[in-house]
C-alpha cells in the first residue's frame, strides 16, 4: 500500500502536488501548543512547487537569441492580483510600523492559500479538485475531533490537578491545541459546516454524517455566538442561497442593520457579564479614537501588539474591530475589498459561508485562517467549472 501511495504522488504534476499540499490539511493549524502551524510548512512546500514551475518555463530560439515563453495567464488573474496586493500591503505596512513578524504573519500567509490554489487549479481537472475538496472536509473533521478530545482531556486534567482557574463552561473554552479560545474554533467549524452544506448540495451528494459531526463539534465549543450564527446561516441558505452577488450583498447589509439594532436593544435587556463586555470594548474603542492621532486611525496600532492593546480592559474580541484598531481604516477597507471580490467571484454563493462566519467572528476570531481561504478558492473554482460546462452545452446545442 505504501508503495502504491508513493507511486501515486510521484506521478503527480507540480500543480497537483501543490494542491495536495494546500487543500486537504488546511485545517491542521495550531498556534498554541506548537510553535509553527503544521499547515504553514505545507504552504511553503506548495510555494516551492510554484517556484520550480517558474524555473521550468519553456525557452525558444528566435532570431539567434534565446527567449523565455511565459506560462499562460491564470483565468483568475484579477482575484490573484487583489489578494496579492492584500498580502503585500500588510507585509509592508506592518513592517514599517515595527510590528514583530510572527504577530502579522498569519494575516499575510493565510490569503496565499487562495492565491496558490487558484494558480494551480488552472492546470488540473475539476474532478481532481472535487476529490481534494472531499478530502478537505473529511480530514478537517478528523482534525477537529482530535482537537475536541485533547481540549476536553487537558481541561479535565487541569481540573483534577486544581490548575484550572475558570468556572462553569469556561473551564473547557480556553487553551486548546489549536486556538486560545473556543470562540475562534467555532468560527472554523461554522465555516466548515456551511461549506459542507453547500458542497453536498452543489455536487448532489449526501453529507448527513459530515454535517452531524460538524454540528456536534460546534456544540462542544460551548460558544454562545454560534447559536445566532447557525440560525442566520440556515435562514440565508434556505431562502436566499440562489441570489446573484448584487442581491446577496443587499440582503447581507439589510440583515446587518437589523442585527445592529437588535444587539443595541439587548444591551439594555441582558445583564450577562460576557455579553456586556462586548459593549465595554466598543465604548473603550470610541474613547480611544477621540484622542488617537491620524497615523493610528489610518494604519492602526499594529497587529496584536500587546503593549499597545494593553491600555484596553479586553482585546477586541471582534474581528472587524480588531482589524480597525490594529490595522486602521486602510486595513479594514482592504479586508472589505477582498470580501467583496469573493462575493462577486462566486456570484453571491460565498455569502452562504460569509454571513454565519461574520456573525461568529463578531465574538472572537483568529487571523491565521487558511481553512477559510481554501473554502473560498474551492467555491471560486467550482463556479468556473459550472460556467465552462454551460458554455460547452451551449456550443453543442448550436
Amino acid at each position: 500500500m505504501t508503495n502504491l501511495d508513493l507511486k501515486y504522488f510521484k506521478n503527480l504534476s507540480l500543480s497537483e502536488l501543490g494542491l495536495w499540499l494546500l487543500i486537504p490539511l488546511a485545517s491542521l493549524s495550531s498556534r498554541t501548543w506548537l510553535p509553527v502551524p503544521p499547515t504553514l510548512l505545507l504552504l511553503l512546500g506548495a510555494i516551492l512547487c510554484w517556484a520550480i514551475q517558474q524555473m521550468n518555463g519553456k525557452w525558444k530560439m528566435e532570431n539567434g537569441e534565446l527567449s523565455y515563453l511565459a506560462k499562460p495567464h491564470s483565468q483568475f488573474q484579477t482575484i490573484i492580483r487583489v489578494f496579492s496586493l492584500f498580502c503585500l500591503y500588510f507585509s509592508v505596512s506592518q513592517y514599517l510600523m515595527g510590528t514583530a513578524f510572527f504577530r502579522y504573519m498569519g494575516v499575510v500567509f493565510a490569503p496565499m492559500y487562495l492565491i496558490f490554489v487558484l494558480i494551480f487549479s488552472s492546470d488540473v481537472s475539476s474532478d481532481f479538485l472535487k476529490k481534494l475538496g472531499d478530502k478537505f472536509i473529511r480530514y478537517s473533521l478528523v482534525i477537529l475531533c482530535i482537537e475536541a478530545i485533547l481540549r476536553y482531556g487537558y481541561s479535565f486534567w487541569c481540573i483534577i490537578q486544581g490548575e484550572n482557574h475558570y468556572h462553569g463552561i469556561y473551564q473547557f473554552k480556553f487553551d486548546g491545541p489549536m486556538y486560545i479560545a473556543s470562540n475562534m474554533l467555532a468560527g472554523h467549524i461554522i465555516a466548515l459546516l456551511f461549506f459542507i452544506l453547500w458542497w453536498g448540495h452543489t455536487h448532489k451528494q449526501s453529507m448527513k454524517k459530515e454535517l452531524l459531526v460538524a454540528f456536534i463539534l460546534l456544540i462542544l465549543t460551548l460558544s454562545r455566538a454560534s447559536i445566532p450564527a447557525v440560525f442566520a446561516g440556515l435562514a440565508y441558505y434556505c431562502f436566499f442561497r440562489n441570489l446573484n452577488w448584487k442581491k446577496a450583498l443587499l440582503v447581507f447589509f439589510s440583515l446587518c442593520f437589523v442585527a445592529i439594532l437588535s444587539l443595541w436593544a439587548l444591551k439594555f435587556l441582558l445583564s450577562d457579564g460576557s455579553f456586556q463586555t462586548k459593549f465595554l470594548i466598543l465604548d473603550e474603542a470610541l474613547d480611544y479614537y477621540k484622542t488617537a492621532n491620524l497615523k493610528n486611525i489610518l494604519f492602526g496600532l499594529g497587529l496584536s501588539e500587546t503593549e499597545q492593546i494593553a491600555r484596553f480592559t479586553y482585546s477586541a474580541h471582534n474581528y472587524f474591530l480588531l482589524f480597525l484598531m490594529e490595522t486602521g481604516v486602510f486595513g479594514l477597507l482592504f479586508l472589505g475589498i477582498t470580501w467583496f471580490v469573493l462575493v462577486k467571484a462566486t456570484n453571491g454563493a460565498a455569502m452562504i459561508i460569509l454571513l454565519p462566519y461574520f456573525v461568529q467572528i463578531s465574538a472572537e476570531a483568529a487571523t491565521f485562517i487558511p481553512y477559510f481561504y481554501v473554502i473560498m478558492a474551492l467555491m471560486i473554482t467550482n463556479k468556473l467549472k459550472i460556467e465552462n460546462d454551460s458554455k460547452k452545452n451551449t456550443l453543442l446545442l448550436d
